[in-house]
């Protein structure tokens, strides 16, 4: 039976619902709407999905950025005056479910998040601060655009664009095992038609699967290796598709250099790609430290590896020859990223790779020829 430690709601952060009587505490999202944000949500609804229809094959794509976020110019919106920035270890990015795709990254040793135009210079928007000590990892939630999820040092928050403030903690300042207590955690992601909450719990080697109003849902699954369970490993990124699918990165470097689990949405595992292939369900691929990553509905992804100088990007993709499934590994090497991190895509199919060790964002375009055969 679940304790009643576990079982407590998350923190409301003083402020967000003005007027409630002391002690009250919400069955649901915590939330307040009002009648802007209904039609605010009623624009989204358009753009509510972040899971990937269709990835495509990385060798479609150039292997040089056409397009590097480093160093920026912010206007400060009261004074007027001009100020030269760069970011910090680039962790975790994202793009928003908005027209316009905006670019949301993680700004980690600035404690900030930071808002990149997506479709002409890359130009900085906006920036967020206020209980974003050291950003790892940041999703939109699906149909309120102006929404975001944000992993932190051992908490997982929900971010209010608008109002540039954390409505809604889950965790708090120190590490803990509990259900409501993490240890450092990176990744997430959300399923968008559950509203579920994907989350690596990196330090405490498992993944959590909260409700969207932060209740622990009573499915979690620790990682170790493949038949060598007494080593534990740490997973870092996740991604999840319509077909009951949920990849995750993981890493225990410098004794495991990483590995991609796929597991259903229940925590099952499906299969292991990493070098190791003495049986199913091993399949081998040269991973190095594999951080984010993308899953599209047809099974295929595409991961970054963070230590990997020759194959910087390694793929999995399916064929089908004769009636038979064929898994065909990809690997994609562009020699500008120093220690990508971050893996976002556009609905044009812009792939952005947030680079922690250069402290930028790179944006890569298909192959022209690519594009034509994709349009035929």
């Amino acid at each position: 039976m679940e304790s009643d430690l576990t079982k407590r709601r998350p923190s409301i952060i003083a402020g967000c619902l003005p007027g409630v009587p002391a002690g009250w505490t919400p069955s649901v999202d915590t939330v307040e709407e009002d009648e802007s944000d209904n039609e605010e949500n009623e624009i989204s609804k358009s753009y509510s999905s972040p899971l990937v229809s269709y990835l495509p094959p990385i060798t479609n794509y150039e292997t040089k950025p056409y397009l590097t976020i480093k160093k920026f110019q912010y206007e400060n919106p009261s004074s007027g005056q001009t100020t030269s920035m760069s970011m910090a270890h680039t962790h975790g990015v994202c793009i928003l479910n908005t027209e316009e795709e905006e670019i949301i990254a993680c700004d980690y040793y600035h404690n900030r998040l930071l808002m990149f135009d997506s479709n002409k210079d890359g130009r900085l928007l906006e920036i967020f601060r206020g209980g974003l000590s050291t950003p790892e990892s940041v999703t939109p939630r699906p149909h309120h655009r102006q929404h975001i999820y944000v992993t932190k040092a051992h908490s997982l928050l929900l971010y209010d664009l608008e109002k540039k403030k954390v409505v809604q903690q889950l965790g708090t300042s120190e590490s803990g095992h509990a259900n409501n207590r993490f240890n450092l955690p990176r990744g997430i992601t959300v399923d968008p038609t559950t509203g579920e909450i994907y989350m690596c719990d990196t330090w405490n080697h498992r993944v959590c699967v909260f409700s969207p109003d932060f209740r622990f849902v009573n499915r979690r699954w620790y990682l170790t290796r493949w038949e060598q369970t007494q080593f534990k490993v740490k997973p870092s990124f996740i991604a999840i598709n319509q077909n009951n699918q949920c990849v995750v990165t993981c890493d225990d470097a410098p004794n495991y250099r990483g590995a991609v689990y796929l597991f259903d949405k229940m925590g099952y595992i499906k299969k292991i790609y990493d070098h190791d292939s003495r049986k199913s369900p091993n399949v081998e691929a040269k991973l190095n430290v594999p951080h984010g990553i993308l899953l599209d509905d047809e099974g295929n992804w595409l991961t970054v590896c963070y230590s990997d100088p020759e194959s910087r990007s390694v793929e999995r993709r399916s064929t089908f020859q004769e009636s038979e499934e064929t898994e065909i590994i990809n690997y994609w090497r562009c020699k500008e990223l120093k220690g990508p991190s971050g893996l976002a895509i556009k609905r044009d199919q812009t792939l952005i790779i947030g680079d922690r060790d250069n402290n930028s964002i790179n944006f890569f375009k298909q192959k022209a020829e690519s594009k034509d055969e994709a349009t035929k």
